[in-house]
């Protein structure tokens, strides 16, 4: 089930987590009949009609139009969906390739974003006070019903710990611990839900995406550098001091230098701008304006560049090979903005099927363009249904 991916609250009545259960059906999975929920989730067809006319009241969900059943000749069914102006939800992503804020309504679509530009990532504190004021405005000139926006989801590289709502460290961008909650709220009067961006997409395509019902998933994020989530039996692993899926200090063999290099420098963007020219820029605003120009330039950039793409997709492929035969994943998850890139893909793609198979790559290997602060804006409805938060605000 969907809600196993996060610590649930056990002291929840059963009154909520009826009402919790089929608000994830119906935002999941919806448009859906009630007689569908109730046979999924073991409740009476009388408690969710019940339960689901008390949503509808509220604004949440909404009658779709009358269908034919095909089990049942001559019967029509009404099924559910949710309200996209029931809730909105706003979410901040901050990684060393971009920057973005973001507004969704309750169906996850996006109804603003930004992105926003900053010479200098040096000062954490800085970064997240001036996002959060940013998305104060892009709220404040929306036309939403603010008294329904329920939630904020902040992504960032690094190692997150979502119960204190603390980012631990963020290697990519020389980052500490920060206390990232904290900033934000300074500046937004609604619940803050903090995740590590390689496991905000893994959430967010377990609820919303390509691997619903998939329990076992390893998705590696793609960017200037590599991050990964791990998602075992539902769950995802985080590690003692939330440091799973760190994988920056992880040693690749590199068979032109004949050394070992970090998979950062040998598969991550910052390997794929190194050159003559740029041999060591330690600038992630510029780093990411570089790496962006290249993936734009598709197939067609020069013979030393898509060497350097190839290379870094071949050591991806290795990294993934080795974790695949260790955890044995249902599906593996390629994200960030590397799978632009054409040469970088088919290079992990080749690499994977000589060393795991056709089958492999036919089956279980999947590229997800996601952007980060698509991950946002799912993290928020995803924890706000997770924590039974979406009717708390509009109640008030």
């Amino acid at each position: 089930m969907i809600l196993n991916l996060v610590q649930s609250n056990d002291d929840l009545g059963e009154r909520d987590r009826n009402r919790r259960a089929i608000l994830a059906e119906i935002i999941f999975r919806g448009p859906i009949a009630r007689t569908k929920i109730a046979d999924r989730i073991g409740l009476t067809p009388a408690t969710v009609s019940r339960i689901s006319r008390q949503l509808i009241d509220e604004g949440i969900i909404e009658e779709d139009q009358a269908m034919e059943d095909p089990s049942r000749r001559g019967r029509r069914f009404v099924s559910l969906k949710i309200r996209p102006k029931g809730c909105f939800v706003a979410g901040i992503s901050i990684n060393a390739f971009r920057q973005d804020i973001v507004l969704a309504d309750m169906s996850n679509a996006v109804l603003a974003n930004r992105r926003i530009h900053f010479d200098d990532l040096n000062d954490p504190e800085k970064v997240f006070r001036q996002s959060a004021e940013e998305l104060k405005k892009l709220i404040e000139n929306s036309d939403i019903n603010q008294q329904r926006l329920i939630a904020c989801g902040v992504t960032v590289t690094g190692a997150v710990d979502p119960e204190k709502g603390i980012l631990r460290s963020a290697p990519a961008l020389g980052w500490g611990t920060v206390n990232v909650s904290e900033i934000i709220s300074q500046h937004l009067d609604i619940p803050i839900y903090l995740e590590s961006i390689p496991n905000a997409k893994n959430l967010s395509a377990h609820g919303f995406g390509s691997t619903q019902g998939e329990d076992n998933v390893l998705l590696f994020n793609a960017s200037l550098a590599i991050g990964c989530s791990i998602l075992l039996d539902g769950r995802l692993i985080r590690g003692s001091k939330a440091n799973a899926g760190l994988i920056e200090n992880m040693k690749v063999w590199d068979n032109e230098d004949k050394v070992y290099k970090t998979i950062d420098q040998i598969a991550g963007g910052v390997s794929v701008i190194q050159s003559d020219k740029y041999p060591a820029i330690k600038n992630p605003a510029t780093e990411a304006k570089l790496l962006t120009e290249i993936i734009n330039t598709g197939v067609s950039v020069d013979k030393e560049t898509r060497k350097r793409l190839e290379r870094a997709g071949n050591a991806l492929a290795y990294v993934i090979s080795m974790s695949h035969a260790l955890l044995h994943p249902d599906v593996v998850l390629i994200s960030g903005p590397l799978v632009e890139s054409d040469i970088y893909c088919d290079a992990v793609r080749q690499s994977l099927k000589n060393m795991i198979g056709s089958d492999f790559i036919q089956d279980r290997l999947r590229f997800h363009p996601m952007s980060s602060y698509e991950s946002a804006q799912s993290l928020a409805i995803y924890q706000s249904l997770v924590q039974c938060k979406i009717t708390e605000r509009i109640s008030k």
